[in-house]
């Protein structure tokens, strides 16, 4: 079986025996869509809400809140109609701020940022990003939240403070632990200070990735729904969902919770899919999800749910930044268990980083459960693999069969593309 990475210029394809060939699969491809007709109607109906533009009020201060550059959400067309409802109900544009959720990524390029909104929209509303939220008078405490874990104090981004009508607008996306980003997870993790965002995620940093990636409801993405009643002036939300080309499929407006329920429903249907059997050998890429380890990393829990006890899995990508040098230096604790890297995300030096803790604790799981792991790159992250205990190749073929070599001439292969998208389940 040859496959063809149209998608990657500098893979070109990789051909399976068919012998040890199980079949490839991966996110569904939608039929083609008029996009502007999908986000007129969404606006046009919104869920448990009025429509935005009747929501709003002339005196409203309002900070419309986008996922980052690292997210493939092609979030500058709803930026538009969100932009034309808010004239329409009177809004200046001197009232509106626009915020970047960078979520612990770094910050966003200009460049970067006129992708998300359009460059006109830039230049019309002032426009800010978490990542660069350094200082504790950047932050705001909301309030404490009881937890079956303890009180919370819920710190986040002080212009949600400010804003007296905060709209979202985010992609639908599977995600190792809040089950799926979209909704409220704008706000939190998405603004929320380190110890906040520490907190979601070392929700379900300890679960097996199955049980959350995927998965609508989970112990964080239930976090979240508490965390919004601290931030009331979250009324409205835009939540797209894409298929495996980037196309928009859906876009789901309205009240945040409600909006959350419905498009993580539509991307299940989009993303879920079923592979016959456990593979010794998954062979996956991290489409669209290409930026670094971590980033590609989505891919990488995606192959544990059809992967067997100790076998391979070969990424492809492109891996266009290397970690950060504070993440090289925090990788060393991958040698420990991911019991003792969750006990170090409460005491010790993890304890001032415990949101890249959490990380590690989901790394640990893949070292455990597969007994090596080959990144294709070449990219300029590309020596990054083997600091985290990875394998770095310049060809698929090369890396698919040297691990065949090593799991014998009877392994079995899974293909998965689009992996960064793909929540694969043994049927």
């Amino acid at each position: 079986m040859h496959y063809y990475y149209t998608y990657y210029p500098k893979v070109r394809e990789v051909e399976i025996p068919d012998a040890n060939f199980i079949g490839a699969y991966g996110p569904l491809e939608a039929p083609h869509a008029d996009r502007e007709k999908i986000l007129l109607d969404a606006f046009e109906h919104p869920v448990n809400s009025p429509k935005l533009s009747e929501l709003a009020t002339p005196d409203d201060r309002v900070l419309i809140v986008l996922d980052d550059a690292l997210e493939p959400t092609p979030t500058v067309f709803p930026f538009y109609h969100v932009a034309q409802a808010l004239h329409e109900a009177g809004v200046k544009d001197s009232n509106v701020t626009v915020l970047l959720a960078n979520g612990g990524h770094r910050a966003s390029s200009n460049a970067e940022v006129e992708r998300k909104i359009g460059t006109e929209m830039r230049r019309k509303y002032s426009v800010f990003q978490s990542a660069l939220d350094t200082h504790e008078k950047d932050f705001h405490t909301f309030g404490t939240a009881h937890t079956a874990s303890g009180p919370i104090t819920i710190k986040a981004d002080a212009r949600l403070r400010d804003a007296s009508l905060v709209i979202g607008i985010g992609g639908t996306y599977p995600n190792r632990f809040k089950g799926f980003t979209g909704g409220g997870s704008l706000i939190f993790p998405g603004l929320a200070n380190e110890d906040m965002m520490s907190a979601i995620y070392l929700t379900t940093a300890g679960l097996p990735a199955s049980s959350v990636l995927g998965q609508v409801g989970n112990p964080a993405r239930s976090m979240v729904l508490e965390l919004l009643h601290f931030v009331p002036a979250f009324k409205f939300c835009v939540d797209l969902v894409i298929d495996r080309t980037l196309a928009t499929t859906a876009c789901v407006t309205g009240a945040p919770t409600s909006v959350y329920r419905v498009s993580a429903d539509v991307a299940a249907q989009m993303y879920d899919f079923a592979v016959p059997e456990r593979a010794d050998i998954v062979m996956i890429d991290s489409h669209p999800f290409d930026t670094n380890v971590f980033h590609a990393a989505h891919a990488l829990y995606a192959a544990l749910g059809i992967l067997k006890k100790g076998g391979e899995i070969v990424i492809v990508s492109p891996l266009i930044e290397a970690v950060s040098p504070l993440m090289g230096t925090l990788v060393k604790y991958l040698t420990e268990s991911r019991e003792t890297i969750l006990q170090m995300c409460n005491k010790g030096e993890l304890s001032r980083h415990p949101v890249l803790g959490a990380q590690l604790v989901a790394m640990r799981e893949v070292l455990d459960r597969s007994s090596r792991v080959t990144f294709v790159t070449n990219g300029s992250g590309m020596q990054d693999p083997a600091k985290f205990g990875f394998h770095q190749s310049n060809n698929a073929q090369d890396a698919l069969n040297a691990a065949l070599g090593r799991m014998g001439a009877s392994a079995r292969v899974a293909l998965i593309n689009h992996g960064g998208l793909a929540v694969p389940k043994v049927a």
